[in-house]
């Protein structure tokens, strides 16, 4: 007799390893109250539930028994408005109240032992559920007697006035239905009914139903994590300190399985079912030369691992009875011969042995006239010095542009620009001062002293910068003729022209055109408009 309960003893403990450590349930879903004030024999429509969060702690007693403690907080109310007796409609109470109860509860679920099998692992299962308990409902609530009479409240009245009784003893009553979605979380439906032993949660009882207690009902879904230690394989060790959880070991394994018991466990050994050695990973080395049988070429005599198992006097890679020179070691070798340049071709027939070559060339290279690394036949400036990603032309400043095509060919610059730097934010904020700043005495070409001033800036600039060109443009405002305008808008450029010419600048970088008043830039019907379109725009460019 005492064997057979050390033996239910010891199967329990084994079941309780897989089984959580414990558990934490959010509840969220909905209540509503049943008492003096819901109409007769009438279960809560859904415009009386309300919102009824909760949050309980468990702790497994059994596979199937869970014991769990928890609160959960509830917003009631009724009203005599919705009773279909028109004495009571008269009456014309109403409350509402507030509840947060704290409970213990005994869960039975019939099916949890499915979910961590004695055979071992986690299996996801739907599980039904009922749960009892007892608890405290602490409540507070505002009452309102619509019909007091002339001379007071009744007795009635004011007994339920002077009533306190909260808290309130409860006993929660349910069940529900678990959906597994992993070993440590589910989602639920839960549905409890709480017997509460007072009439007094509405403020309704020696006015109403004093015979009877109030009841409210409580549920919606639930969300529950478990946290698990469990021994998935059933061998000793718990799954956060077994090295193979699934598969049951040995110890000196960490939990893993050594099948043929060489040592090694079974994850760690090449061949699981057959003793070997820890230097040969578990497998079998019949000669000794520290390779296994199943990957050694030559396992009936000592070899090196450079030739799989077999023989290689030169330690070449090459078994000696497939290298064409046995006892020579290849460099870069083929066949096992030496190919000290590494271009394919053997150095007994290598023209070239030190200098890798091809084979139309007798391992020689191609003809490279400028050193730079690209073949004559490819190279697009055979005898200039430059790089594959120009085709064998020299790019000095390195902008991807090859100097015969690059108008800046020391200065690094952009294709839009030919190979010259673009032209930067500060010079283009002086060239639109300079535009707007350069001004005519009226009607005519004549600069004026301040505008020769700005043109000095750019002489400066194009000094600075010699591979930059400058266009000189004229424009007028609409008034007048449109003819005498063009003219104007010419001889105004080539004023500026002149001027620059004269400041030092070469003709050949410059060109000048008038526009008249074809190109504006703003309304020529306001006078800020036409004096913004007389003006000489200058600009940057390279040729």
């Amino acid at each position: 007799m005492r064997h057979y309960i050390l033996w239910c003893g010891l199967l329990w403990s084994v079941t309780l390893l897989a089984q959580p450590r414990a558990e934490l349930n959010l509840l969220l879903g909905g209540g509503a109250y049943l008492g003096d004030l819901q109409v007769a024999n009438q279960i809560p429509d859904l415009e009386q539930v309300q919102f009824s969060p909760g949050l309980q702690f468990g702790l497994p007693i059994h596979s199937n028994w869970l014991v769990r403690a928890g609160f959960q907080t509830l917003s009631y109310d009724g009203a005599d408005a919705f009773s279909d007796i028109v004495e009571i409609r008269e009456r014309d109470f109403s409350f509402t109240g507030k509840l947060t109860e704290g409970n213990v509860q005994l869960v039975w679920e019939p099916l949890a032992h499915r979910r961590y099998p004695a055979t071992g692992g986690y299996r996801s299962i739907i599980s039904p559920y009922l749960f009892v308990g007892a608890g405290l409902a602490f409540f507070e609530h505002t009452t309102r007697y619509g019909n007091p009479g002339v001379d007071g409240f009744p007795p009635k009245i004011q007994a339920d006035l002077d009533a306190e009784e909260s808290p309130a003893f409860v006993l929660p009553v349910g069940g529900g239905v678990r959906f597994d979605l992993s070993k440590h979380t589910s989602v639920g439906l839960e549905l409890g009914a709480r017997k509460t032993f007072t009439d007094q949660l509405d403020g309704v009882s020696n006015s109403g139903k004093s015979d009877t207690d109030d009841w409210y009902l409580a549920g919606g879904l639930t969300i529950s994590y478990r946290w698990i230690t469990p021994d998935y394989d059933r061998d000793g060790f718990f799954d956060k300190v077994d090295a193979c959880p699934e598969q049951a070991g040995v110890d000196y394994a960490k939990g893993c399985p050594d099948s043929d018991g060489d040592g090694l466990p079974d994850n760690m050994d090449l061949c699981p079912y057959q003793a070997g050695k820890i230097e040969t990973r578990g497998c079998p080395d019949t000669d000794f030369d520290g390779i296994a049988d199943f990957v050694d070429d030559c396992p009936d005599y000592p070899g090196s691992a450079s030739a799989k198992g077999c023989l290689d006097s030169d330690g070449d890679g090459l078994r000696d009875d497939e290298d064409m020179c046995p006892h020579c070691p290849a460099v870069n070798g083929l066949s096992g011969c030496p190919d000290t340049d590494g271009d394919g071709i053997e150095d007994a027939r290598d023209r070239c042995p030190n200098l890798a070559g091809t084979s139309e060339g007798e391992g020689c290279p191609y003809v490279d006239t400028d050193h730079d690394g690209v073949a004559d036949e490819e190279d697009q400036c055979p005898e200039l010095a430059g790089s594959e990603a120009t085709k064998g032309c020299p790019d000095t400043d390195g902008d991807g542009l090859i100097d015969t095509e690059d108008k800046c060919p020391t200065l690094a610059g952009t294709s839009e620009n030919m190979g010259c730097p673009a032209v930067s934010e500060a010079i283009k904020e002086v060239l639109a001062f300079v535009t707007e700043a350069v001004q005519f005495e009226t009607g005519s070409n004549q600069l004026k002293e301040s505008s020769q001033e700005k043109l000095d800036e750019l002489v400066a600039i194009l000094e600075e910068y010699p591979y930059y060109h400058l266009t000189i443009s004229g424009h007028t405002d609409s008034q007048g003729n449109n003819e005498a305008n063009l003219k104007l808008s010419q001889a105004r450029a080539e004023a500026c022209f002149e001027y620059l010419k004269d400041g030092g600048i070469n003709a050949a970088r410059m060109a000048h055109e008038g526009f008249g008043e074809s190109q504006p830039i703003a309304p020529n019907t306001t006078k800020d408009g036409r004096r913004k379109n007389r003006r000489v725009a200058f600009e940057l460019v390279v040729r």
